[in-house]
C-alpha cells in the first residue's frame, strides 16, 4: 500500500530557537505548498528547529539523557518546559506529534493525535512506524554532514534506506515468522526423552546466544577498525609534523617518501604484471607450451573435430528413411545409434574448437619466448623490490637519527602511532578469525561465524527429529529459502536501477567534474577515489536520494538544511532545476548567501510555487527590518518574527544575526 505523508507545519516555544509558528500548506488545507523555502540567519537557532523536527519525527528523545534535555533550554527564558508540535498529513488523515521537554526534571514526554484520539508516548499509524526512526528520518530530514554519512563505511543508511522504502524488509519478516513458528511447534512438542531434548535444546540455545554474541562484537569491531584508521591517519600526520621540525631532516623525508612512494607503486604494478602472466602455464614451464602446440598439431592431422556430430546420427535414427533413400528398420536404427557413439557430441565439438583457437592465440611463438618474458618480469620485479626496500632503510635510519637528538615529544607521538596500529592489526586479526571461511568439521568452541551457522542448522535439526517436526522443519527452511533469495534478487536488481539512475543525474548536476558512484552497499561508494570534496558529496546525496524517492510509490517530504550552501555556482541551478522533480514536497532551511544562482531558477522549476518564509529573532536592531512590512505578511510571538512573500524574503540580506 503507497503512503501520502506530508509535513503541514511545526511550533516552537520555550527552546534555543525563537517562539514561532510555521505553516506549510494553505488554511484548512492538508496539501502542503510543493516548495517552501524558511530563511533564518545564522545563530536564530535553525539546528535547535531541525534537531527537534528530527527528535519529534523519530521518538529519540524518549533516549536522551537529562544533560542532553537542558541543552535545549532558552539561555534567558525561565521557563522550566520547552515544547515542540509537527502537524502531518498520512493518507489524507491529520497526525499530530507533540514533545514536551522538562528541564527541571530532565525528562521528555511524547503525545500522539490521529483521528479522534490523543495518547500519551510517541504512536505512530502502524504504516508510518517503519519510516518514522531516527536513521529514516536522517534521510528526509537532511544535511551536510549527513550527506556524508551516506558515503561512510560505518553507516548502513544506503541500504537499509532501500529496504525501507520498497518494502524489502517484509521477506525477511515472514522468513523469520516461519523460523519462530517452527522454534514454537518443537519447543511445545514432546519427546520419547525429555532428557535428551532438553541437552538438544541447551545447545541449541547455547549456540544462538554465541552467535549473537560475536555478532555483536563484530559489528563493534568494525567500527573500532574505522576509527583506529582515522586516528592513525591523524597520528601518522602528527608524528610526520613533529619529526620534520628539523628542517634538515624535514626536506630529506619528504623527497625519500615521495620516491618511496613511487617506488612502493612500481612494485605493485610489477607484481600483478607477473600475476597475471603467471596464469598462462606456458610462461612457467616451455615444456607446457610445447605439449600445447603437439595438442593442436595432432587435433588438425586427424581433423578433429571432424563437421558432423554425433548429434546428427541421433536424429537420423529417428527417420524412417537414410539420407540414401533406404528404410531404416529397427536392425539398422540400432547399428546407427551404436556407431554413433564414435563421433564427438555438439558441446564436445565447441570446447575443442575454443581449445585449438586459444592454443593459436596464445601459444603461436616459440614456447621458450613466453617463459623468458616471465623471467623478465621477474628480474625486473626483483629490481623494484631492491630499490624499494633501501629507501625503507635509508629512510628508518633518518627517522632513527632524528630520534636520537632526544625529542621527547617525538617519541611520545610514535608511541601513540605504534600502539594504534597494534591495536588495529589486533582488531583486522579477530575479525579475520570471525569472518574466515568455515572448517568442514568446526567445534561448539568456534568464533567464525559461517562455522556458528551451520552448527546451528544441524543442532535446529538434532531437535526437530527429537521433537517429530523434521517434516515442519524441512518445509520451513524450503519456504524461508527462497524468500531470503526473493530479498537478495529484488535489492540486486534495485541496487543496479538505483545505482544507474543516480550516476545519470549525478552527471547531469556535475557535468563539469562528475563523481559516479561505484556501487551501493551499506553506503555509496564513489568510483576510483576514497572522498569528495563537500559540494560534490552533496550534489552525489541528492543524486542517490531522488532516485530513491521517485522509484517509489511512497510519497514524502524532504527536509533539507542549507540546500545550496556548499555547492559551487555552476552546480546550484542544476540541483535547483532537480528539486521540482526529487518529490511532492520540499522544504529547506536557506541563509541569504545562498541565494545566488538557486532561488530564482527553482522558483521557475517549481512554476512560482514556492512559499517564502523569513524567521528571524526580535532584537533593538532587528526591529527596523521589518516595521514597514504590510501585517497580513506578519506574524510576531515573544521573542520571533515570521515574515512571508518573496520581496522581503529577497531583500534580507542577513546571515548572521546581528
Amino acid at each position: 500500500m503507497s503512503l501520502q505523508f506530508a509535513l503541514l507545519g511545526w511550533s516552537a516555544s520555550g527552546l534555543r530557537c525563537p517562539d514561532h509558528e510555521v505553516h506549510l500548506s494553505p488554511p484548512n488545507s492538508i496539501q502542503p505548498y510543493p516548495v517552501t523555502l524558511v530563511q533564518m540567519p545564522n545563530g536564530t537557532g535553525k539546528t535547535t528547529t531541525l534537531n527537534m523536527l528530527r527528535a519529534t519525527l523519530s521518538g529519540a528523545a524518549r533516549q536522551w539523557s537529562s544533560e542532553k534535555i537542558r541543552e535545549f533550554r532558552r539561555s534567558s527564558n525561565s521557563s522550566q518546559i520547552g515544547k515542540f508540535i509537527i502537524k502531518l498529513a498520512v493518507n489524507g488523515n491529520r497526525l499530530t506529534f507533540e514533545l514536551e521537554l522538562d528541564f527541571k526534571k530532565g525528562r521528555s514526554m511524547y503525545r500522539t493525535s490521529y483521528g479522534t484520539g490523543i495518547q500519551d508516548g510517541f504512536c505512530p499509524p502502524a504504516q508510518l512506524r517503519k519510516f518514522l526512526n531516527l536513521d529514516f528520518v536522517n534521510l528526509f530530514v537532511f544535511d551536510g554532514e549527513l550527506a556524508s554519512n551516506l558515503l561512510d563505511p560505518k553507516q548502513t543508511r544506503a541500504r537499509n534506506a532501500i529496504d525501507s522504502l520498497f518494502q524489502l524488509s517484509l521477506l525477511e519478516e515472514v522468513a523469520n515468522k516461519l523460523q519462530e513458528n517452527w522454534e514454537r511447534h518443537a519447543e511445545s512438542a514432546s519427546s520419547k526423552s525429555s532428557k535428551g531434548l532438553n541437552r538438544r535444546k541447551n545447545r541449541l540455545n547455547e549456540l544462538k546466544r554465541k552467535r549473537d554474541k560475536i555478532n555483536k562484537e563484530q559489528e563493534r569491531l568494525h567500527k573500532d577498525k574505522s576509527q583506529l584508521e582515522l586516528d592513525i591517519q591523524e597520528a601518522d600526520q602528527d608524528y610526520e609534523i613533529a619529526l620534520s621540525k628539523d628542517q634538515n631532516i624535514g626536506s630529506q623525508l619528504t623527497l625519500l617518501k615521495g620516491q618511496l612512494d613511487t617506488a612502493e607503486k612500481g612494485v605493485t604494478w610489477k607484481v600483478t604484471e607477473a600475476i597475471a602472466n603467471m596464469r598462462n602455464p606456458q610462461t612457467l614451464l616451455p615444456e607446457f607450451g610445447t605439449a600445447l602446440q603437439n595438442l593442436k598439431a595432432n587435433l588438425d592431422r586427424l581433423k578433429l573435430p571432424t563437421s558432423t556430430s554425433r548429434q546428427f546420427f541421433e536424429e537420423l535414427a529417428e527417420e524412417r528413411e537414410c539420407v540414401c533413400g533406404r528404410t531404416i528398420d529397427c536392425g539398422i536404427r540400432q547399428k546407427i545409434r551404436d556407431r554413433a557413439k564414435n563421433y564427438l557430441g555438439e558441446d564436445e565439438v565447441g570446447v575443442l574448437n575454443n581449445i585449438k583457437a586459444d592454443i593459436a592465440t596464445y601459444c603461436a611463438e616459440n614456447p621458450a619466448t613466453y617463459h623468458q618474458e616471465l623471467q623478465e618480469q621477474l628480474k625486473d620485479l626483483g629490481t623494484f623490490i631492491r630499490k624499494r626496500d633501501e629507501l625503507k632503510t635509508e629512510l628508518d635510519s633518518l627517522e632513527a637519527d632524528r630520534l636520537a637528538q632526544g625529542d621527547s615529544d617525538l617519541e611520545e607521538k610514535k608511541k601513540c602511532l605504534e600502539e594504534l596500529r597494534k591495536k588495529f592489526n589486533v582488531c583486522t586479526e579477530r575479525l579475520k578469525e570471525i569472518e574466515r571461511s568455515p572448517h568442514s568439521k568446526p567445534s561448539d568452541d568456534t568464533d567464525c561465524i559461517k562455522e556458528l551457522d551451520k552448527l546451528i542448522e544441524k543442532a535446529e535439526y538434532d531437535v526437530a527429529e527429537a521433537t517429530e517436526t523434521l517434516t515442519l522443519k524441512r518445509k520451513t527452511e524450503i519456504a524461508r529459502s527462497i524468500l531470503l533469495e526473493a530479498h537478495q534478487q529484488a535489492r540486486e536488481e534495485l541496487r543496479k536501477y538505483i545505482l544507474e539512475q543516480t550516476n545519470n543525474r549525478i552527471t547531469q548536476l556535475l557535468s563539469r567534474d562528475p563523481v559516479l558512484l561505484e556501487d551501493i552497499q551499506n553506503s555509496l561508494r564513489l568510483r576510483g577515489q576514497g572522498g569528495a570534496s563537500v559540494g560534490q558529496t552533496l550534489s552525489v546525496s541528492y543524486a542517490f536520494l531522488a532516485t530513491l524517492f521517485n522509484r517509489s510509490d511512497h510519497q514524502l517530504p524532504f527536509i533539507v538544511d542549507s540546500p545550496a550552501g556548499a555547492l559551487d555556482l555552476n552546480v546550484r541551478p542544476e540541483v535547483a532545476r532537480l528539486i521540482p522533480s526529487l518529490c511532492d514536497q520540499f522544504v529547506a532551511f536557506t541563509i541569504s548567501s545562498e541565494r545566488q544562482s538557486f532561488v530564482d531558477i527553482l522558483h521557475q522549476a517549481a512554476k512560482e510555487k514556492v512559499e517564502y518564509l523569513t524567521l528571524f529573532r526580535k532584537t533593538s536592531r532587528m526591529n527596523e527590518l521589518w516595521r514597514n512590512v504590510p501585517p497580513e505578511q506578519l506574524k510576531e510571538t515573544v521573542d520571533g518574527v515570521i515574515i512571508k512573500g518573496k520581496d522581503f524574503f529577497d531583500r534580507f540580506d542577513l546571515d548572521k544575526e546581528i
